[in-house]
């Protein structure tokens, strides 16, 4: 407004003031069956909804003039007035991040919502993501909306909302809705749980992740958040620390809930690794030492529950290790089933990208974008037969860095280094031009960035597979589960595809099944040393070819 009078600006300012006032005072409480009309409507994209604020109370999810007052009158009456500062403090936060970037949103963003098999969950997701709160979410959800694979791993070690890589290819399975462990979870009302950014649960979370250096310490802080809630809807505290009977029924609930015993030995892992940082890295013992002997008798509490317990999980793994023998051992063939399946559409995409017609990537749908990062996946896990993880850590910098194999100029070795035991897995010519495309036309799509020349691209560290959500992949066991229910193939893990090549090299000498084993990523050695081994990796990449029938 160069050319404009200071009348008209100062006009122009007023009317901003006047929508950042109503934004915050109606524009952060959406109700469900709002968005449920909305994502009904024929143009849902196009259809403005709405909007309403102040400062959001996180517990009864209302909005209000003046927050500490009604924390100390309503919501918060019993608690000390750290606490409720706190949540003050909180909440300014989170309104200023609103005011900042909750009131823009891009249109390839609601375009990806509005493909999602679940519109509504996915909305709310981003919603609740920029400081949003969504109420009047009904206990089940419409059917139409319940995708087969729920978000998060049914028996992970932690069930946590996988941000794998996007909800495609979750075919509804009728013979399952409403009978699956993440719908008898939620409603239970075991995956409500406290703000994370609460002072006991940020401490902790900055603990696990600097201090422990743990990659997913969100899951383990959500795991807390959950018992925290559990225990007092109200307030999150460390007065849980003297109900012994509660917390013993808590742990009884995930169980009989359909949780396996390993998973509700991780739950009680986590608690007690709360309850050890804060007994051991903060000063509780100097400003509360009842408190402080109270944790660390609740701490040997726990102790018993998980030796009590210990039995059940051995049990347990001895049941699934014989329906594993029971299974059998599958063919080569089988453990590569979905790739001849997929390879049909898989190629029809790639030669999309390949003639020029996208520009780049961009034309493609989100259907083709995930299929070709999926089916890259799973040539990583069941053809050279890696674990997930190496899926999951492998880096653009570790891409850039393939080499050449000397003994067979056609093929390339990809070294991954931040794995458990680090891994190399060799591709051929034509897989080395599949992962590049991937690369260079459809990982910028998925980060939501103009495409640009790897010189220029300075964060050079990032993950190389990256979701639909521009975020790295959380669990690709999802991903590739999600694959073989897209094209009806029996379901293959990354453990029956190595069981299978390891149960192959039986007839092998012992120092072949050795350079098997550290193919598989089997061996302790180093990462370095695993950088070493492009002779070991060429010869056993040729023998599982060999071992599939695969032309070089």
């Amino acid at each position: 407004m160069k050319n404009s009078s200071e009348a008209d600006i100062l006009a122009v300012v007023e009317s901003a003031k006047r929508a950042a006032s109503n934004l915050m005072r109606t524009g952060r409480v959406w109700e469900y069956s709002l968005l449920s009309r909305i994502m009904k409507s024929p143009d849902p994209i196009g259809r403005q909804p709405r909007s309403r604020k102040f400062l959001l109370c996180p517990i009864c999810k209302k909005t209000h003039w003046s927050l500490p007052v009604h924390l100390r009158r309503s919501c918060m009456r019993t608690s000390s007035e750290a606490d409720i500062l706190a949540v003050v403090e909180s909440a300014k936060r989170a309104v200023s991040n609103l005011m900042r970037t909750g009131r823009v949103w891009e249109y390839s963003l609601l375009s990806r919502i509005m493909q999602s098999p679940d519109t509504i969950g996915r909305m709310i997701e981003e919603l609740e993501s920029r400081g949003n709160a969504v109420v009047g979410i009904p206990t089940e959800a419409p059917t139409a909306a319940v995708p087969a694979v729920p978000d998060v791993p049914v028996e992970a070690p932690a069930e946590s909302s996988s941000e794998s890589s996007g909800e495609l290819y979750q075919c509804p399975d009728t013979t399952k809705q409403g009978t699956s462990l993440r719908e008898r979870m939620a409603s239970l009302g075991y995956y409500k749980k406290h703000s994370l950014d609460h002072d006991l649960l940020v401490s902790f979370a900055k603990f696990l992740q600097f201090d422990m250096s743990n990659e997913n310490f969100k899951q383990e802080v959500e795991n807390v958040a959950r018992f925290l809630y559990f225990m007092d809807p109200q307030q999150a505290s460390l007065l849980f620390v003297r109900q012994h009977e509660k917390s013993r029924e808590y742990f009884l609930k995930l169980s009989e809930a359909g949780l396996s015993k390993q998973t509700v030995q991780n739950y009680i892992k986590s608690v007690k690794r709360f309850l050890k940082f804060h007994t051991g890295s903060t000063d509780l013992c100097f400003t509360d030492r009842v408190l402080h002997e109270d944790c660390k008798n609740y701490i040997s509490f726990l102790d018993n529950i998980q030796m009590a317990t210990s039995k059940q999980v051995s049990k347990e793994t001895t049941r699934k290790r014989f329906d594993t023998f029971q299974e059998g051992v599958l063919s080569s063939t089988q453990v590569t089933a979905v790739l001849a399946a997929a390879k049909k559409d898989f190629l029809a995409v790639i030669g999309k990208l390949h003639a020029g017609e996208c520009s780049p990537g961009h034309q493609l749908t989100l259907t083709e974008l995930q299929l070709v990062l999926y089916y890259l996946e799973a040539i990583v896990i069941l053809e050279h037969a890696q674990w997930p993880g190496v899926v999951e850590h492998m880096t653009v910098t570790e891409w850039i860095s393939r080499r050449r194999d000397d003994t067979r100029p056609g093929f390339v070795v990809v070294a991954v280094k931040e794995h458990k035991t680090a891994a190399t897995f060799v591709l051929t010519q034509e897989q080395e031009m599949w992962f590049d495309l991937y690369f260079s036309e459809v990982r910028p799509v998925m980060l939501g960035k103009k495409r640009k020349r790897v010189e220029d691209d300075d964060e050079t560290d990032e993950r190389f597979f990256i979701s639909s959500t521009d975020k790295a992949i959380y669990n690709a066991s999802n991903d590739l589960e999600r694959l073989h229910k897209k094209y009806q193939v029996p379901k293959v893990t990354s453990q029956m595809a190595r069981r299978a090549y390891e149960t192959a090299t039986k007839e092998l000498s012992d120092v072949q099944k050795t350079k098997v084993a550290g193919y598989l990523t089997h061996s302790t050695a180093t990462a370095e040393k695993h950088y070493r081994m492009k002779e070991r990796g060429s010869a056993v990449d040729a023998f599982l070819r060999n071992l599939r029938g695969d032309s070089e």
